[in-house]
């Protein structure tokens, strides 16, 4: 079998748990500030697929995607011809803006933790590719043969519908926070305890409708409300996409404003939601 040349642009939670599930005959290139290399080392290299997990930090008008754009130039600049694969989270703006510039583009948003990315990534159910139909196919064919990934249904659609996905998971499921965080207290006022919740939650799983995550109060994190390096910057750019879009997304906009009063009591932020550039205010 012939072996693939992919290369991976960011070595965060993302871009390790990809560089660690495609690694069956596979030759690798990974690109990141840490490693002391840049774009300009790909060209030697001649990747047929690159993987871009670079961040895309809250900012002041909504998604900062400056360090994507910076990324997606530079490629252009070099005249690397590969199939490129955007695995970090990009509203759909930005998105069209970058499939015009090249050919073969595909969005193929992650799923993941960050505390279990790489099984998350070997134990997905479906993988979207939202894209060209011949390019996103090749990526298709790359995760079949090429890596550890289970996932047997491959999702294939525009761009923008492969971004509104991905951000319309995240915000029900920081919903989904907000709503058994205000339950939790509800329950709480009964006298009930700690373990009594936990068994609560575990009735409630029982409807698979609900399902069992995103029900834990507090969170991983030891606090109150949704926070960490997703929930909130994604949220936020949601809603300000909508509001370019003259769509008011006022039940969102309530959630944030419930959640930025939960965090915004807390001392500090954690030091991903400092990476991020989150803010709760």
């Amino acid at each position: 079998m012939e072996r693939k040349k992919i290369a991976i642009v960011g070595h965060g939670f993302v871009g390790k748990a990809t560089d660690t599930i495609f690694n069956m005959n596979v030759d690798k290139f990974i690109v990141d500030p840490k490693y002391g290399n840049g774009i300009k080392d790909l060209k030697a290299f001649e990747p047929e697929f690159i993987f871009i997990c670079v961040p895309t930090p809250m900012g002041d008008h909504g998604q900062d995607g400056k360090i994507l754009e910076d990324v997606i130039n530079e490629i252009y600049k070099e005249n690397i011809e590969a199939v490129l694969i955007i695995k970090s989270t990009v509203i759909p703006a930005n998105l069209n803006k970058f499939k015009n510039k090249f050919e073969n583009i595909i969005y193929n948003p992650e799923f993941l933790r960050e505390r279990h990315a790489i099984d998350d990534f070997i134990d997905s159910k479906f993988i979207i590719l939202g894209g060209k139909i011949d390019a996103a196919k090749k990526v298709a064919e790359l995760y079949k043969k090429n890596s550890e990934c289970k996932a047997d249904d491959f999702i294939f659609t525009d761009i923008e519908k492969a971004s509104l996905v991905k951000y319309t998971v995240n915000s029900f499921l920081a919903s989904k926070v907000l709503f058994f965080n205000q339950i939790y207290e509800l329950f709480m006022a009964h006298g009930y305890s700690e373990k009594d919740w936990e068994e609560f939650t575990e009735i409630i799983a029982l409807d698979k409708r609900v399902g069992s995550s995103h029900m834990s109060v507090p969170g991983h994190d030891g606090r109150k409300g949704y926070g960490g390096a997703c929930f909130p910057k994604d949220i936020d750019a949601l809603i300000k996409h909508a509001d370019n879009k003259g769509i008011n997304l006022d039940l969102l906009k309530n959630i944030q404003q419930i959640n930025n009063d939960i965090r915004s009591g807390y001392t500090s932020i954690t030091e991903r939601e400092e990476e991020q550039n989150i803010k709760f205010k």
